[in-house]
């Protein structure tokens, strides 16, 4: 009886709801989503640590991509809004984004760029855009390109330093701002050369976009920096207007009277009961990275390992400047990892790093062309020097137009301390048994017998960097060497001389991935990440294995200007190689380009 009842009240309620449809009083259909999504400062390449709901507690450049990609295929989300702030990335990062924009647009749907003020990093994201919006008060800082390099030569004359430095290839000009005080003619030639690739890249996205002729783009940029109405009448934006007002603008545009500007869209958070005993033990275990686990599955997987920073031997770590290094061990423990898994039939290495040690290097190199498995190297913003080296051994690689990649070179040397030593009052007095004794010796320069000895190393090494780049490219040693001697390239260069084979983003290189596993086309094949996402406690002071107990003190003691970050990361990263390894395959340059 009382089963009837209830059947007879829902199908009254249901008999209303159709009458109501029927006469046109259903509700009206819910409110379009537009995604509103902002992008600033830099965006790393690991999957940034997680808060305790879950959420990553900042972007990574693929979670920007894959967030936009949802958008993309979800029909409730009818536009896009990029709010662009200052953005601190290589080219080949902001590719990365342009091309998941330009996706989003190719499925129909609208996409708007907001920027208050905009370098051309910023701008070259912001023209994948249908419309690009800036306030009347701001400003569109889009010009030529300059490279800054500073030399410490005259400084260290100064102090009694003596930087003792080697190359192996004309080009591999990593000691050069340490013992010149200005670029050599092979320096000047090859930064004029990626300049040159940088802005012509420059001017065909802005040619792209306008329907203009590349000359007349190079044009427009060199008139450049603009207001934003003169950046208007040169096509560079679309309107000029506020925040407030591009929530109306989005609307009528889409011909809808009101949209939802959702900031949050594909974020992922849970509500989690953190009450009591069992609360609190639950944010302890999720704030140090150890969240619910999920079910293993038997489906197939790609595996997906960032290797990300200058590269050394040991274990991947932050250093007391917060440079992270990618440690040898740590990459060839993931790979091994990834190859014991039954479910994962491929691997993807998406490489930013400048190179390094090339002890270290080698040893990842190894890895990558010992396993059976199929291994596609996707380059991010640097993939040079060592950098290159542990992607060589690939079975495809992927680069991004701008990203730097190529100086198979060697550089080895050091910091010759005696004058500053004498200087201050200090003196050193030496015993030496056979040659070669005092070579790693801060106090006194390689005599002819070291520099002998130290040429021999670098020249070995670099034979075995270029018989291996040749190995891994197919192509004649002689060929090889022609690209080498240390020269750095864009990835669009780097392709067409075939040091890479195909010029695509981190998707193209996992759909590459998929292809030479076997599986088809439209495999929704998963991911395993590797390094997996730190927890927020972690993040703060590293993994318990790796912790310097001392970092986080001296971090603050020393607030550092931002203007001596970079000279002291890169001493930094000078001391963690060459105390322990007499030569580097490393980039040979800090570069400030702007």
């Amino acid at each position: 009886m009382i089963r009837q009842l209830v059947f007879s009240v829902v199908l009254a309620a249901s008999t209303v709801a159709l009458a109501a449809d029927e006469k046109g009083e259903a509700k009206s259909p819910p409110t379009p989503i537009v995604v509103d999504l902002t992008l600033k400062g830099g965006l790393t390449e690991e999957p940034a640590p997680v808060g305790i709901d879950g959420a990553s507690i900042r972007d990574n450049i693929k979670g920007v991509v894959e967030r936009i990609g949802k958008a993309q295929a979800d029909p409730a989300v009818k536009g896009l809004v990029v709010r662009i702030h200052g953005l601190s990335l290589g080219l080949a990062k902001g590719h990365e984004l342009r091309r998941a924009i330009a996706r989003f647009r190719e499925s129909g749907k609208k996409a708007y760029a907001f920027l208050e003020s905009a370098e051309n990093a910023d701008y070259l994201v912001a023209s994948a855009a249908d419309e690009i919006v800036m306030p009347e008060s701001g400003w569109l800082m889009l010009k030529g390109l300059a490279a800054e390099v500073t030399f410490y030569k005259g400084l260290f004359d100064k102090l009694g330093v003596k930087a003792d430095w080697m190359q192996v290839g004309e080009f591999k000009s990593y000691g050069e701002p340490f013992t010149r005080t200005q670029m050599s003619p092979a320096f000047r030639e090859e930064i004029a050369s990626l300049l040159g690739d940088t802005f012509d890249q420059m001017a065909e996205a802005i040619a792209k976009r306008q329907g203009i002729s590349t000359a007349d783009a190079r044009a427009i940029i060199d008139g450049g920096p603009y207001s934003p109405s003169a950046a208007k009448a040169a096509g560079l934006i679309n309107r000029i207007g506020y925040a407030d007002q591009i929530e109306a603008e989005v609307a009528k545009s889409i011909g809808v009277p009101s949209i939802k500007l959702d900031a949050k869209y594909g974020q992922k958070s849970e509500k989690i009961d953190l009450s009591g005993l069992a609360g609190f033990m639950k944010m302890m275990q999720m704030l140090s990275g150890e969240g619910p686990k999920k079910a293993e599955t038997s489906d197939s997987k790609i595996a997906l390992i960032y290797c990300s920073g200058a590269i050394e031997t040991g274990k991947s770590t932050s250093s007391i400047l917060g440079e992270a290094t990618m440690g040898s061990e740590t990459v060839v423990k993931h790979l091994r990892e990834a190859e014991k898994d039954k479910t994962v039939k491929a691997i993807v290495m998406r490489v930013d790093s400048p190179g390094g040690s090339a002890l270290a290097s080698d040893l990842i190199w190894r890895e990558v062309v010992r396993i059976e498995k199929p291994i596609v190297a996707s380059m991010s913003d640097v993939a040079a020097s060592g950098g290159y080296y542990i992607s060589m051994g690939a079975d495809r690689i992927f680069a991004e137009p701008g990203t730097l990649t190529g100086s198979i070179g060697v550089t080895g040397g050091k910091f010759v301390l005696a004058g500053l030593m004498e200087k201050l009052g200090v003196a050193t007095d030496t015993v030496t048994v056979g040659k070669n004794g005092t070579i790693n010796s801060i106090n006194q320069p390689f005599t002819d017998s070291e520099r002998a000895a130290m040429k021999r190393l670098m020249h070995d090494t670099y034979r075995l960097f270029v018989s291996k780049a040749a190995q891994g490219r197919k192509m004649p040693y002689d060929q090889l060497d022609k690209l080498a001697g240390g020269r750095v390239y864009t990835g669009r260069q780097a392709q067409k001389l075939g040091l890479v084979d195909e010029v695509g983003t981190l998707e193209d290189a996992i759909a590459s991935a998929k292809q030479l596993a076997g599986l088809p086309e439209d495999s929704k094949a998963g991911l395993l990440v590797l390094p997996k996402a730190q927890g927020f406690l972690e993040a703060l002071v590293g993994p318990l294995e790796d912790r310097d107990i001392y970092a986080p003190a001296i971090r603050a003691a020393l607030p550092l200007p931002e203007a001596a970050r970079p000279v002291l990361a890169r001493l930094d990263i000078f001391r963690r190689i060459f105390a322990r390894e007499p030569v580097a395959v490393i980039l040979p340059y800090d570069l400030k380009v702007h």
